[in-house]
C-alpha cells in the first residue's frame, strides 16, 4: 500500500515548492520537539525529533514531516490525500471524513506533546535505506498490550527536499540578522532623541535662570525708585514746614496729622518691603533646589553620554560581527550555487545514462520479439514438414519435388537456427553489461549522496557557529534597553 509513485512524488513536491508555500497551513504549532521511537533492522533507539504538520487546502493534502533533531538530512515524509486517505479508512476501519481526520490527526499530536501517545517509525522488509518504507504509529502504552491507534506509510524524504527546508532555515536566520539590524536602528534613534531632551531641558534651566535675574532686578528697580521718591517727598515736606512754621503756625495739627498718615504709609511700605524680603528668600530657596535638579540632570547627562558610548562600542562590534556573518552568508550561497550546478551536471549525465539504457532495453525487447518470431516460424514449418511426410505416402508421383522442397526448407531452418543462436549469444552478452553497469550507476549515486551529505555536514555547522555568536549579541541589545 502507498507505494512510491511519480504521482505521490509530485504531491510531496507540493509543499516544497515557493509557488504554494503561502497556501500552506500549520496543523499545530512548527518545530514542535517530540522524543521519536526507531526500530530498523532489528535495531531500536529513542531520538529527539522536530515533527511539521502541514496542510495544503488547495490540493487536498495533508503532510507530516519529521526530522532528527541533531542530523536534519534524516527526514522522514508522509503526505495524505483523499485517496490515500479512502485506503486508511478501508483498511484501518475509520470512522470519520477527511476533515474530521485532520482534527483527529491535531489531538493526537498534542496527546503526543503530553506524552499520553508515543511515535514509532517502524522500517519494513527492505534492506536498501534509499528506497526503505516506513510506518509512522502512533502508539498508546499499555501494561498488557500496547494499543496503536493510527498508522500511517511513510518515507525518507529526497535530496531535492532537504536541500530545499535547509535553504529555508537559512532564509530565517538572514530574516533575523535583519532584524536585529533594525533593532540597532531603534535603539540609535532612541538615544538621538534622549541627547535631544537633555538639549530642551538645558535650554529651560538657562530660560529660568534669566527670567529669575530679570526679575530681581525689576523688583530691586521698583524698590530704590520708590525710596527715592520717598526722599524726595519728606524733603518737601521739610522744607515746607521750615518755611510754613514761622508763618503758618496754625497749620501744625494738620501738619502733624499728615505726617503721622506720612508714618502710617511709611509702617505699610516697611511690612511691603518685609514681605518682599520673604518672596526673595522663597525665590532663592527655588533657585537653589533648582540648581540642585541643574546638577543632578547634568550627573544623569554624563551617565547617559558613558552609556552612549557603551552602546556605540558595543554597535560597532554588531556591525563588524553582521558584516562577517554577511560575508560567510554570500559564501554560503555561492557554495550553495555551486552546488546546484554540479547537481544539474550530474542529472544531465544521469539521464543521458538512463537513455543509454533505454536504448539497449529497446534492444532487448526487439530481439526477443524477433526470437519469438523465429519460434512460431519454426512451429509453422514443423507442422508443414508432418503434412509433407503425411502426403508423401499417398503421393509417390510427386516425391521427388516434395523432397527438393523439403531440402529447402531444411536449408531454411538452420539458416534460422543459427540466427537464434546469434540473438541467444547477444542476450547472454546483453545479461552480462546491463548489471555492470547498473552498478556503476549506483556507485555513482551513492559517491554523489555522500558529497552532498558532507556539503550539508558543513553548512550545518556553520550555521550552528552563526546561531552560536548571534545569541550574545542579542543578549547585550536586550540588556541596553533595559538600562534604558
Amino acid at each position: 500500500m502507498f507505494n512510491k509513485s511519480p504521482l505521490r512524488s509530485t504531491e510531496e513536491d507540493y509543499f516544497a515548492n515557493t509557488n504554494y508555500s503561502k497556501n500552506i497551513q500549520y496543523i499545530i504549532t512548527p518545530t514542535t520537539e517530540i522524543m521519536v521511537n526507531f526500530s530498523s533492522n532489528g535495531l531500536k533507539a529513542k531520538k529527539a525529533c522536530l515533527i511539521y504538520a502541514e496542510k495544503l487546502d488547495l490540493k487536498g493534502l495533508v503532510q507530516l514531516r519529521i526530522a532528527e533533531k541533531s542530523d536534519h538530512r534524516k527526514m522522514y515524509i508522509t503526505t495524505v490525500d483523499s485517496a490515500s486517505f479512502q485506503e486508511l479508512k478501508h483498511e484501518q476501519s475509520l470512522h470519520v471524513t477527511f476533515t474530521g481526520f485532520i482534527e483527529n490527526m491535531v489531538q493526537i499530536l498534542q496527546d503526543c506533546q503530553l506524552g499520553k501517545l508515543e511515535i514509532f517509525l517502524v522500517q519494513g522488509n527492505r534492506m536498501n535505506e534509499s528506497n526503505a518504507m516506513y510506518k509512522l504509529q502512533f502508539v498508546e502504552i499499555r501494561p498488557f498490550k500496547n494499543l496503536v491507534h493510527l498508522s500511517l506509510p511513510s518515507s525518507l524524504a529526497s535530496l531535492n527536499v532537504v536541500l530545499f527546508y535547509m535553504n529555508t532555515i537559512v532564509e530565517k536566520l538572514q530574516k533575523k540578522c535583519s532584524k536585529q539590524e533594525e533593532h540597532a536602528q531603534e535603539v540609535q534613534h532612541e538615544i538621538h532623541n534622549h541627547l535631544k531632551h537633555i538639549d530642551q531641558l538645558e535650554t529651560e534651566c538657562t530660560k529660568l535662570k534669566e527670567n529669575v535675574s530679570k526679575s530681581t532686578q525689576s523688583l530691586n528697580q521698583k524698590h530704590s525708585r520708590e525710596v527715592s521718591q520717598l526722599r524726595e517727598n519728606l524733603q518737601k515736606l521739610i522744607e515746607e514746614r521750615q518755611e510754613d512754621s514761622e508763618r503758618h503756625s496754625k497749620a501744625n495739627a494738620s501738619i502733624q496729622a499728615q505726617l503721622d498718615k506720612l508714618k502710617i504709609e511709611k509702617c505699610a511700605l516697611q511690612a511691603e518691603r518685609i514681605q518682599e524680603q520673604k518672596c526673595n528668600e522663597i525665590l532663592k530657596e527655588e533657585i537653589a533646589a533648582l540648581k540642585g535638579r541643574v546638577s543632578n540632570l547634568k550627573e544623569q547627562n554624563e551617565k547617559l553620554h558613558k552609556e552612549i558610548l557603551m552602546l556605540k562600542n558595543e554597535e560597532r562590534k554588531a556591525d563588524m560581527h553582521l558584516q562577517d556573518f554577511r560575508k560567510e552568508a554570500n559564501e554560503l550561497n555561492e557554495r550553495l550555487k555551486k552546488c546546484d550546478k554540479n547537481k544539474a551536471n550530474l542529472v544531465a549525465e544521469l539521464e543521458a545514462e538512463k537513455k543509454i539504457s533505454r536504448t539497449k532495453r529497446q534492444a532487448l525487447e526487439v530481439a526477443t520479439d524477433e526470437i519469438s518470431k523465429a519460434n512460431q516460424i519454426i512451429l509453422k514449418q514443423n507442422q508443414e514438414s508432418v503434412k509433407l511426410k503425411k502426403t508423401i505416402t499417398w503421393r509417390t508421383e510427386v516425391a521427388l519435388q516434395q523432397e527438393q522442397a523439403i531440402k529447402q526448407k531444411d536449408r531454411e531452418l538452420k539458416d534460422k537456427e543459427l540466427e537464434i543462436e546469434f540473438l541467444k549469444e547477444t542476450l547472454d552478452v546483453l545479461r552480462r553489461e546491463i548489471p555492470k553497469e547498473l552498478d556503476s550507476l549506483r556507485k555513482f549515486s551513492k559517491s554523489l549522496e555522500t558529497k552532498y551529505s558532507e556539503q550539508i555536514e558543513a553548512l550545518k555547522i556553520k550555521l550552528e557557529l552563526s546561531e552560536k555568536e548571534n545569541l550574545p549579541m542579542a543578549a547585550n541589545v536586550k540588556n541596553t534597553q533595559r538600562q534604558l
